[in-house]
């Protein structure tokens, strides 16, 4: 036993070292041949289907990777906490990615979420709605302030440690090509999931031929095989700098959707039909695993569970709920957050193994660095720089910052002007 604990901890060491050291931007990147250009999988993994590890596929861990963009509110605070009740065949409750944005975002409940085990990431402070003119055109100074304010605020607000935001997911998917992963890969940041791929799914295919295969994660190095189908691809070598792509699922009309809430039926009965939601959700998982076995990606909002909840209609979260019961009946499953499958993708052990794998182990609450007696409702009515009469912001502990805090002030400075002052709605 102390012989497994001293392997397990030098495993999340090693994991820990390899996650965190940075290179610097290298230029245009090379493609990636393994033959001349070694890429190993802890510091380095060239876009490809291939299983980590090598592994049969009967020997391969299935992933499910469960993610949830915008802000954590009273709303939805009840529905993470029963969600995360759910175990994994070790019998350690499963852990998710929060992607959050700031408007609407309880920060108290950050915390909460981050001392029950789950990750923490970003996903913009503005979530400004003009993909055209925004997004689109972005300059490094507003990709910087869009990515290391929200990691700032959840800092100083949320009381994460700042070592552990370390994903990003951009708004609508718009991946912002070398100037986004400049700006992340100089500011901390590990990885990005905002990157969906049509071609390389479990599902897909060209002129009749067969699927191409599943892309595991993989790093920057060298130029990604990866197609575009959202936004613009990075042709700068980012070393180090991991990927999860999104892989595609299949609606129940054949089309393509990288996010669940995107995923539409022909007849509504994703509305109306707990049967219907399990259905979706287990011929898409056994695409994957019977087929290759590379991750299969649920990446959702809240918002897509509140189909009718004046009448009480609950069929997405009971549809939800069944698919997660039916994946407790495969021992080979396994439900886990961004950063915990990157993990195993550094450091492959197979099916016999997994249970005992450190990164997923269960693990005691973190200690309460945002303690309840401290929290305070913060309130703001003037100077905002979204279309609200007054807006709250509720952080660990006081005092509130005088201004609202935003793009360019994540500090809250008095008369400080932010740096997209215009009036903006996130949808």
């Amino acid at each position: 036993m102390l012989r497994e604990a001293v392997a397990a901890a030098a495993l999340l060491l090693l994991s820990a070292a390899v996650f965190n050291k940075v290179g610097p931007v290298q230029g245009e990147a090379p493609a990636c041949n393994q033959t001349e250009l070694p890429c190993n999988n802890a510091t380095c993994r060239c876009s490809s289907t291939d299983v980590p590890g090598g592994f049969e596929l009967k020997n391969t861990p299935q992933f499910v990777v469960l993610s949830f963009d915008d802000a954590v509110t009273v709303s939805n605070f009840p529905f993470y906490e029963k969600l995360s009740k759910n175990v994994n065949p070790n019998g350690c409750e499963i852990k998710m990615t929060f992607f959050v944005c700031h408007e609407s975002l309880d920060y108290t409940l950050v915390h909460k979420l981050y001392r029950m085990g789950h990750e923490i990431s970003t996903h913009s402070v503005s979530h400004k709605s003009d993909v055209v003119n925004y997004w689109r055109n972005m300059t490094k100074e507003m990709w910087t302030n869009e990515i290391t304010d929200m990691k700032t605020m959840l800092i100083n607000y949320g009381k994460i440690p700042a070592d552990e935001i370390v994903g990003f997911r951009v708004p609508f998917l718009e991946v912002g090509g070398n100037l986004m992963y400049e700006v992340l890969l100089e500011n901390g940041f590990k990885y990005d999931c905002s990157w969906p791929s049509l071609k390389y799914t479990p599902w897909y295919t060209e002129f009749g031929g067969e699927p191409l295969g599943t892309l595991w994660p993989y790093t920057l190095d060298y130029m990604s095989i990866q197609d575009q189908t959202v936004g613009t691809k990075p042709t700068d070598s980012f070393p180090n700098m991991w990927v999860n792509p999104m892989t595609d699922m299949q609606d129940n009309r054949g089309v393509e959707c990288p996010m669940l809430d995107q995923c539409v039926s022909a007849e509504d009965e994703l509305e109306t039909s707990a049967e219907a939601v399990l259905d979706l959700l287990r011929r898409n998982f056994n695409t994957h695993f019977y087929g290759d076995r590379a991750p299969f990606g649920l990446y959702t909002h809240h918002s897509w569970f509140l189909t009718d909840t004046l009448n009480n209609v609950t069929v997405r979260h009971d549809g939800f709920q069944m698919f997660l019961d039916y994946l407790k009946s495969f021992p080979q499953v396994y439900i886990v957050n961004v950063h915990q499958l990157i993990q195993w993708v550094q450091n492959p052990v197979d099916v016999a193994n997994i249970a005992e794998f450190g990164p997923l182990q269960c693990g005691n609450m973190l200690p309460d660095m945002c303690a309840e007696a401290d929290n305070i409702n913060c309130v703001y009515n003037e100077s905002l720089p979204i279309d609200q009469s007054q807006v709250y912001m509720k952080i660990c502990e006081g005092p509130c910052p005088a201004a609202y805090p935003w793009t360019g002030n994540p500090d809250g400075v008095k008369g400080m002007a932010n740096f997209t002052p215009e009036k903006i709605r996130k949808i």
